[in-house]
């Protein structure tokens, strides 16, 4: 998910966090992100449809953080993933065809009696249904927990709540494992969050503010910034042979002009 490499490329401006900072404040979570990692710990029984009590650990997963958020008196908006947008098409037939590969490859290791391997390639394969989603919607209607379906992918629906003020449904930050969160321009990002309430936070005003710090983001505006994170590769279009993160950062600070980096990648 997100842009490649982008989070280990502004490894510099990321500083650790907990989430006791956003006392008070709402705070947006991509619901998928923590179905997932969740899901880590009973893909073998989500990939194989177990009736093993074990195959809802993702919701004791998404709950304890949720409950650890209310705990510090915050107010989780949880957002969860709408329709299939149609531009990532190909991305998504891609990780279908992965993960069904690698559900075929747990299943030889299942058969050869080498459980961790195939524990190892269940994770790789297990995927989040809309069912999981409703079982977790359910909890959440229960527990009286804000939540709502974006059109299309969270992603963009939490960062267009992060450009809102409280009063208008706004969020302050965002709890997410997705890089395109920094590209769609929120301002204050979440990662790696763990189930004490510590995880790593990148927040752009001070990327573009740093002047000491390299990579250096000072000539960036936002707009500069997506298109070094297009340019670097990302899910909606085609990478660009040989142009990575790294090389995208160099022509866009020596360019400074989008469409004069285009013309220059092409040839």
């Amino acid at each position: 998910m997100g842009i490649k490499d982008l989070l280990k490329f502004m490894k510099p401006y990321i500083e650790p966090v907990h989430i006791k900072k956003y006392d008070g404040k709402r705070v947006g979570i991509d619901a998928y992100s923590w179905l997932h990692k969740g899901a880590y710990s009973c893909s073998m029984e989500i990939c194989l449809n177990s009736n093993s009590e074990k195959k809802l650990r993702y919701l004791d997963y998404f709950m304890h953080r949720i409950n650890l958020l209310r705990h510090y008196m915050i107010t989780p908006v949880v957002v969860f993933d709408g329709g299939n947008i149609p531009c990532k098409a190909g991305t998504e037939q891609e990780r279908y065809r992965k993960r069904k590969a690698n559900r075929e490859l747990a299943m030889e290791k299942l058969k050869e009696g080498n459980v961790n391997a195939a524990t190892d390639f269940f994770q790789r394969a297990v995927s989040i249904t809309p069912l999981m989603a409703h079982q977790l919607i359910q909890i959440l209607r229960s527990e009286n927990i804000e939540f709502l379906v974006a059109p299309y992918e969270a992603d963009a629906q939490l960062a267009y709540l992060a450009g809102l003020e409280a009063e208008r449904g706004g969020i302050a930050a965002v709890i997410t494992e997705d890089s395109d969160l920094l590209a769609y321009g929120c301002q204050a990002t979440i990662f790696k969050m763990d189930r004490f309430g510590n995880g790593e936070e990148i927040v752009l005003d001070k990327v573009f503010d740093a002047a000491a710090r390299k990579p250096s983001f000072q000539c960036f505006d936002k707009e500069l910034f997506i298109g070094m994170c297009v340019l670097a590769g990302c899910d909606f279009l085609p990478s660009v042979p040989g142009i990575g993160i790294s090389k995208a950062h160099s022509y866009v600070s020596k360019y400074r002009n989008l469409d004069r980096v285009s013309v220059l990648c092409c040839f």
